[in-house]
């Protein structure tokens, strides 16, 4: 046989084996597909269906009653005549700001940490939460009841939900850079208001969102996060770039310094607290959100991960990457037990 003939010989026998293999691979992926369809199948929705059986397409309707339901939970949640959700005194002494981490996404009404810190400490509060939203629509949210309502709070806690390392869904610095860019976009007459941009990305962010199409079309890729999703999430990084960065933290500033110049018109003290999610723990760079945080806030944040660290994994929903019934109790007892530092 030719040298040449050879080695054509050769590399038609590894493409044969490799193509061999490749098949072989295909094949199990498709049997697991479908076995697992069959003996463990997943659902990726997440529901708000009222006690009469409706499907909700808000969170926020006044006077309903309704579940949460996701393959993680099925949480009875209230929201008030007034739109919120509850413990709702109809003359709060303190009011609870933040995303769908303080509305408590994936927890009945009595355990959000909003409703476990007033009812051990026996106060009158109103969850303020939206989940969905940036801090300055919370704001404006607050600012709105304390006209309409004439809410007179004493204190107002609110929950920053984010991480400065990676630009990703749910994160307040993206909320808050979308909230800047359309208002930009608006003022200046090239985008409609309901126009939502989503920030450019790199490979990360391409990463994720095929992450997001396998769990549409995959039962397989919806079992590996059930039973691993923070570990998959602390795999992944979608860099926000300087640029994306100084827009989210500028928007963040004029945010927070509107809670403050109300702090001082209507007389109430409020404290920031952060909440990272369960990745930012586990890759260890909490600590650097914190500092991000901080240098664009009016007061310093309180830090919550340290109330999560000795375990990070089980006070979060693996699949939804809400905080679970024990990390929102673990909240309510840091603030618990920094009312106890501070008397």
């Amino acid at each position: 046989m030719e040298p040449a003939a050879g080695h054509r010989w050769r590399f038609n026998e590894r493409l044969a084996r490799a193509s061999l293999v490749a098949g072989s691979l295909l094949l199990a992926l498709v049997l697991a597909e479908g076995l697992t369809r069959l003996l463990h199948p997943i659902s990726d929705r997440r529901d708000n269906i009222a006690l009469d059986g409706r499907y909700l397409h808000t969170w926020l309707e006044p006077n309903t009653v309704y579940r949460q339901v996701s393959n993680e939970y099925d949480a009875l949640t209230t929201i008030t005549g007034k739109g919120h959700r509850v413990p709702a005194s109809e003359d709060p002494e303190v009011v609870f700001l933040g995303d769908s981490f303080t509305f408590g996404s994936g927890l009945a009404d009595e355990e959000t940490f909003a409703s476990l810190y007033c009812t051990e400490r026996r106060l009158r509060c109103a969850n303020l939460g939206i989940p969905g939203s940036g801090t300055l629509k919370q704001i404006e949210k607050f600012e709105s009841a304390l006209a309409a309502w004439s809410w007179r709070p004493r204190e107002v806690k609110l929950f920053f939900f984010g991480m400065s390392t990676s630009f990703s869904a749910g994160n307040d610095f993206v909320d808050n850079y979308n909230r800047e860019i359309t208002d930009q976009r608006r003022r200046a007459g090239t985008a409609p208001p309901e126009d939502r941009p989503r920030p450019r990305g790199g490979l990360g962010e391409k990463l994720i969102g095929m992450q997001s199409f396998l769990l549409r079309h995959s039962n397989l890729m919806r079992m590996l996060k059930f039973y691993a999703g923070p570990a998959l999430k602390s795999l992944v990084l979608a860099d926000p770039g300087k640029e994306r960065m100084s827009v989210a933290l500028a928007a963040t500033r004029q945010a927070l310094e509107r809670l403050e110049e109300l702090s001082r018109k209507h007389g109430f003290d409020y404290s920031i607290y952060l909440i990272v999610p369960v990745h930012d723990i586990l890759r260890g760079s909490e600590a650097q959100t914190l500092e991000t945080l901080n240098a664009v806030a009016p007061k310093p944040a309180i830090a919550t991960a340290g109330a999560l660290s000795d375990d990070p994994t089980q006070y979060y929903y693996a699949f939804d990457g809400h905080l679970n019934s024990k990390g929102s109790r673990r909240i309510a007892e840091l603030l618990l037990s920094l009312d106890t530092k501070g008397s």
